[in-house]
C-alpha cells in the first residue's frame, strides 16, 4: 500500500523526520510495513494461523501501540482497503 492509503488508519502517521516519512505507528519509529510483513511471513513460511502469526510477531515487536490489536487493527484495515481495489 501507498504511504497515503495508509494514512487513512487512525494508529498511523507518517512523519518527514520519522524515518524519511515511512509510515509508522504514531508515536513510534516503527514501521508499518515491518509489522504486516512480520505477520505475512509468519503465515506463508512458518504456517501459523492468522493469530499466532499476531502473536509470534508481537514477540518480535513488543512495543507496538495496542499490542495485538494494533497490529489487527492495521491488518483489518490492510485487508479492507485492498476489497475495495478489487474490481
Amino acid at each position: 500500500m501507498t504511504t497515503n492509503e495508509w494514512l487513512g488508519c487512525d494508529l498511523l502517521e507518517a512523519v518527514e523526520e520519522k524515518l524519511s516519512g515511512a509510515v509508522v505507528f504514531k508515536g513510534t519509529r516503527l514501521p508499518v510495513e515491518a509489522i504486516v510483513e512480520n505477520v505475512d511471513a509468519f503465515m506463508e513460511v512458518d504456517g501459523l494461523s492468522k493469530d499466532g502469526a499476531v502473536a509470534a510477531t508481537l514477540e518480535c515487536f513488543p512495543s507496538v501501540p495496542g499490542g495485538a490489536e494494533g497490529i489487527r487493527t492495521v491488518l483489518a484495515y490492510r485487508e479492507a482497503h485492498e476489497r475495495q481495489l478489487q474490481p
